[in-house]
């Protein structure tokens, strides 16, 4: 999420965006640059997990594996979208995290999509573990 940047705070200088609408966007190139290295990792993330699909018939593995996939790219993601979004804040000092504050809940949605990952890659293994025993021999 983008915000263009307050008509105030020009120390940088940058294009127009749009239609020429005199609104500029603002992001810190340290920042681009962070968010295009996590954002190239959520796509090789997917790629890789698409290209390694569960090969079952039971829909419980396939629904656990779609949520650690989501999870996996969703972190990546939500990282690059950090960096994007706490790189377009010109503000500084109190003011900066003031305006940076209000977005502190993306945080919580980053921890849920590591937990997310954590118990579904989690659940993966444990339910593979049992398959090739002979279920006589398996402990209750």
């Amino acid at each position: 999420m983008l915000r263009p940047a307050p008509e105030t705070a020009q120390r940088h200088p940058a294009r127009p965006v749009g239609g020429g609408s005199g609104r500029v966007l603002v992001v810190n190139p340290v920042e681009l640059c962070i968010a295009a290295v996590f954002l190239a990792l959520a796509v090789r993330s997917a790629v890789h997990w698409m290209r390694h699909r569960v090969e079952t018939e039971d829909t419980t593995d396939e629904i656990l594996f779609a949520l650690f996939v989501t999870g996996r790219v969703g972190t990546w993601l939500l990282a690059a979208g950090l960096f994007l979004l706490f790189g377009s804040v010109t503000l500084r000092g109190r003011a900066y995290t003031d305006e940076a504050g209000r977005y502190s809940w993306l945080f919580i949605v980053f921890l849920l999509l590591g937990a997310m990952q954590l118990i579904a890659a989690w659940f993966l293994g444990a339910r593979g573990t049992h398959r090739d025993e002979d279920p006589a021999t398996r402990p209750p």
